[in-house]
């Protein structure tokens, strides 16, 4: 099974590949800033771009696929782009609802003039023959803003922070809650009830409010059970480590979760014996209960971790697209050993 991210369009591509490349790494500006995304946020990712680079994970994915392929790609040289992979140090989204389209806002934390580089755009832009432009400069004040493709608005702020959004409403208000209007995670925040993150975390991803109208697939239905969840990568010790957090909604739910976990470990580990990777995984894994919490810990040397991308990761970047391929050519057999246990 081939699976493939693509991002099109010219100077749209231009613009949402270098601003947004960071979105197809499975890789938080340092740390997630409260101050900046509002409570009423029900899903929330964040990534340290920084912790990402520094970990042998992002470094080999970065030097041996990302970078190679973007320092040669013209459009990129034309450009002359001053945001690159080193001076990205992270990026939060987060959203209000769960909907496939619907509300969601990315903030990216750079020391690169973005201001500068939309600038270039949309010069470049102008001198093209198209009758729509594909990078458009929508307003000069209160704050500058400009419009990809007509799909996507860009707004470069002060204190290195940029804010990009589907549409004008929700980067106005993603802008004011930057500026200290309205209430943030900073004072409320429906996760600090989790267990403390542990260290060498790069990516983190958090949701709250699973209910009867969220997409919630068969296989999972165990989440409705929950309150919500957090998702953390990370590398510690020479291994890479994903922790999966759920908050029960009662004792009763948190006892449900607990269970349907561990039988799912527990069958992977028994239906995985011709996979060794798989089943040396499934017993390295920790599950654990406090209150109301479920946490899940699994740990893989990132030795073979890398082996696995090497094999199986394949990264283009051309005038129109890039594609991130990740290649799968074993049947999902842990996918089936769960369809089997719900």
């Amino acid at each position: 099974m081939i699976q493939n991210t693509m991002v099109r369009n010219n100077f749209a591509a231009a613009t949402a590949t270098v601003l947004l490349t960071v979105a197809v790494i499975p890789a938080l500006a340092g740390q997630l800033d409260q101050t900046k995304v509002p409570t009423d946020a029900k899903w929330v990712v964040h990534v340290d771009f920084d912790a990402f680079r520094k970990s042998a994970l992002g470094s080999h994915f970065l030097t041996k696929f990302l970078e190679p392929k973007i320092n040669e790609n013209d459009v990129f040289k034309k450009a002359n782009l001053s945001i690159n992979l080193t001076n990205i140090s992270g990026l939060t989204a987060y959203g209000p609802n769960f909907e496939k389209d619907g509300d969601g806002v990315l903030l990216l934390s750079t020391t690169a003039d973005v201001k500068k580089d939309m600038d270039t755009l949309v010069g470049m832009a102008s001198l093209s023959e198209n009758e729509t432009k594909d990078v458009t400069m929508v307003q000069q004040s209160p704050f500058p803003l400009y419009n990809v493709k007509n799909d996507l608005f860009v707004a470069p702020l002060g204190g290195n922070t940029v804010l990009l959004a589907k549409s004008r409403e929700q980067v106005e208000r993603a802008r004011e809650i930057t500026t200290g209007k309205g209430e943030t995670f900073a004072k409320k925040n429906p996760f600090k009830d989790y267990p403390a993150t542990p260290n060498g975390y790069f990516f983190a991803a958090m949701a709250q409010g699973f209910n009867d109208n969220a997409n919630i697939p068969p296989q999972a239905q165990v989440l409705r059970e929950t309150e919500g969840g957090r998702f953390l990568m990370g590398e510690s010790d020479k291994n890479l480590f994903l922790n999966l957090v759920f908050k029960g909604k009662d004792q009763e739910a948190t006892t449900k979760i607990q269970q349907v976990l561990q039988g799912i470990v527990a069958l992977v580990s028994m239906s995985q014996q011709n996979n060794p990777d798989l089943v040396e995984l499934a017993n390295s894994t920790k599950i654990s209960g406090e209150g109301q919490n479920v946490s899940i810990t699994l740990n893989f040397p990132t030795a073979k971790a890398l082996q696995q991308v090497d094999k199986h990761v394949k990264v283009n970047v051309n005038k129109n697209a890039v594609n991130l391929d990740v290649a799968v050519e074993e049947k999902e057999e842990a996918s089936e050993a769960l369809d089997t246990k719900e």
